[in-house]
């Protein structure tokens, strides 16, 4: 008996003995979390962790410790999924079993607990049969990295959040590491945030904090905080990658934006709308396209929805004697109130600012003056706030974060005078008086007049604040978007008079001014590639820049075609060509400008009909998708690059039958130069052309900045 019960122990033991191994990381064992088995494992990789295997001996010498560890310097996510590879032929079976498992699980959940109520929730990956897919720290750039696209296309190929049901995509799978999303706000700090200050780096960077510190103990997170990370990781890698491929930095915009969305919805946004979750449709709305993003969260991104929601936060109120007392009565905030503020003015500006481009909202715009009472923002950086604790507005002659803003609204403020005084006529066909415009010529060269002199580009101004350039280097180029934006809105609105003034003397003023201002901006655009100011951001040639050079190249184009024969002719020949030259390196630095050129080539090619007209052959685009999402006249929806395109059926024909052939911009301007006397005959002002080439409908890919 006693040999008996000696052997069932022995066997007992053996039978014990794979129930006891293990199948968790010791972490994950600690922290009573499921582990998904893989070296290093899912939790692990996110929090950074030693992630470490026990392997109980079943025979001698068979004992193993499997482990491995972030490096001092913290080892990618790309680098330790290459060392699991190695490993991966006796993990097959593993990742196999874990995946049925999982299907299994899901499966029961959704058919016997939640039966019909929601949309099936087990992710494409899952169904089928594939292994989660891991996000690799190389996939997202950090400013000092170069950009890499090949990475990210390789993650967005197999896998795409758009795919599943927004209202139940879980969120906190889709989250980079934590040191990759500081490094991507760092990034919008420097490069996105300066043009549009809604955001309060500190108190973000605390919020990502909490998010991440939330997963770590496994709390629910805020998903309006989420959806504002999102956002702010889809504005910096579309900039970051633009400059190289169009097709990644559209990837991770369109993922990152549906994402944001997906936040909004899970938060419940548009019945209980939250600051953060304002901020994150607002920079969506600024920095990205957003009919490329899923129909399903692109309607949260469109300015009516981000009015309507700022409305319901009581943001054009906010400083009415009721809220006032309220907040004194209660205590408040000082920047919290102040933010609220600079949120409700900036969607004033961007309003009124894009009620003065050429498109379905021109000479209209949304928001009242009288519908509204709230103090333009403080003129006081961030930090003196949260120093003090008191707002108290410094003089517009010092530099602070709010510089730009201020002087962008002021603008906006004149962008609505020209609305108001000239919609009526525009919209009933009625001829606009000469005195009223040369009366707006005044305001706005008097506002150019008393911007404040570290926003000046003249070289004594800019030998007094070089300083101030080095210290904030962000003022140097507001500096350009800044005063482009000043000579464009001038020629802007001279440019209906610009060949009338040619013409006759009642309107040679218009002439002479669409002609400076031209000068002026392509002047600008020279500072910057020269780099005088000693900071050159990988925004310098955002397409908002380039959009502002090619207007002004395109005037000076009409002028010369109209002078053909002028004693001049040469030089505003070789002007012309000299500000093709700009464009052409333009179109080599950034995708994002390069389908924005490409755009306004073929409206302006489509344009030009003078008699023997050898440039008919387009510059040829990047891709067939490219080509069809900005040409003018064809139905369907407009997307983005690498979506696709609803055409008519002749004009898809021709795009994809025909391709156009590939041409230099300075060839193709060369043969519009030496054609453009046969215009000079007709009798035309151009004004359809000039119109097309700021529609924001048509010109809508890559996004419009508006400044």
């Amino acid at each position: 008996m006693k040999r008996k019960a000696a052997s069932e122990t022995a066997n007992s033991q053996l039978k014990r003995t794979p129930r006891q191994d293990p199948v968790s990381c010791a972490s994950c064992r600690a922290k009573k979390i499921k582990c998904d088995r893989q070296l290093p494992c899912g939790s692990c990789s996110a929090r950074r962790l030693c992630c470490r295997y026990d392997r109980p001996a079943t025979t001698a010498g068979d004992g193993t410790i499997r482990e491995t560890c972030p490096s001092a310097h913290g080892t990618s996510l790309l680098n330790q999924s290459q060392q699991s590879e190695s490993s991966s032929a006796t993990t097959n079976s593993l990742d196999s079993k874990n995946n049925r498992e999982l299907l299994q699980t899901a499966d029961w959940l959704e058919n016997i607990h939640m039966a019909a109520r929601i949309g099936a929730v087990t992710p494409a990956w899952l169904r089928d049969g594939q292994r989660e897919p891991r996000r690799t720290t190389d996939s997202i750039l950090t400013p000092e990295s170069g950009p890499s696209g090949s990475s990210l296309a390789n993650l967005y190929k197999n896998w795409s959040a758009s795919t599943e049901n927004p209202a139940t995509i879980n969120l906190v799978a889709c989250l980079p590491d934590k040191p990759q999303a500081m490094a991507l706000l760092q990034y919008y700090v420097d490069y996105v945030g300066p043009l549009y200050h809604i955001i309060v780096a500190s108190r973000v960077k605390s919020q990502i904090e909490n998010i991440y510190n939330s997963v770590e103990v496994g709390k629910t997170m805020a998903l309006d905080h989420i959806a504002l990370l999102f956002s702010i990781i889809a504005s910096s890698l579309y900039v970051q990658l633009s400059l190289n491929t169009s097709t990644d930095a559209e990837a991770c915009s369109r993922e990152f934006s549906y994402l944001t969305g997906a936040a909004l919805i899970q938060c419940n946004f548009i019945a209980s709308p939250t600051v953060e979750g304002l901020q994150a449709t607002m920079i969506v709305m600024h920095n990205l396209c957003t009919w490329n993003i899923h129909p399903s969260v692109s309607a949260l991104f469109a300015l009516g929805t981000t009015l309507t929601q700022a409305k319901a936060l009581m943001l054009h109120c906010i400083d009415s004697p009721r809220l006032r007392e309220e907040r004194e009565g209660t205590g408040f905030d000082p920047l919290e109130v102040e933010l609220k503020r600079r949120l409700w003015w900036d969607l004033v500006t961007y309003d009124w600012l894009l009620g003065n481009l050429t498109g379905p909202q021109e000479w209209t715009y949304s928001i009242q003056q009288n519908h509204m009472n709230v103090h333009q923002p403080s003129n006081i950086d961030d930090e003196l706030i949260e120093k003090e604790g008191t707002v108290s507005s410094l003089p517009s002659t010092v530099p602070t974060q709010m510089s730009y803003a201020l002087q962008r609204l002021k603008l906006a403020t004149l962008c609505r005078e020209i609305i108001d005084i000239r919609s009526h006529a525009h919209l009933h066909g009625l001829e606009v008086e000469y005195s009223e415009i040369l009366d707006l010529d005044r305001k706005l060269h008097q506002l150019i007049a008393e911007c404040p002199e570290f926003f000046r580009l003249d070289p004594g101004s800019r030998r007094r604040f070089e300083s101030v350039y080095k210290e904030r280097p962000e003022i140097a180029w507001q500096t350009y978007n800044l005063q482009q934006g000043y000579f464009s809105r001038l020629c802007r609105l001279h440019r209906h008079h610009f060949i009338r003034g040619a013409r006759e003397p009642a309107y040679a003023y218009s002439h002479v001014v669409c002609l400076r201002s031209a000068r002026k901006v392509l002047e600008i655009k020279r500072i910057m590639d020269e780099g005088d100011l000693g900071y050159q951001p990988p925004v310098s040639v955002v397409w908002c820049v380039i959009h502002h050079v090619f207007m002004a190249a395109v005037i000076l184009l009409m002028d010369a075609c109209f002078n053909w024969d002028d004693i001049l002719a040469a030089r505003r020949k070789e002007e012309v060509l000299e500000a093709c030259r700009m464009l052409s390196r333009a179109h080599e630095s950034s995708s994002l400008v390069r389908q924005g050129i490409n755009a306004m080539m073929r409206v302006l090619q489509k344009h030009w009909r003078g008699e023997g007209n050898r440039s008919d052959t387009m510059l040829e685009p990047r891709s067939v998708e490219e080509s069809a999402c900005v040409v003018p006249g064809t139905t369907g929806v407009y997307h983005n690059a690498s979506t696709t395109i609803g055409l008519s059926g002749s004009m898809a024909t021709a795009i994809t039958s025909s391709p156009p052939t590939d041409r230099q911009l300075e060839d193709i301007w060369s043969d519009l130069l030496e054609s453009g006397n046969n215009l000079a005959r007709e009798n035309t002002d151009w004004t359809d052309l000039l119109n097309e080439l700021t529609d924001t409908h048509f010109l809508g890919n890559p996004p419009p900045v508006i400044n």
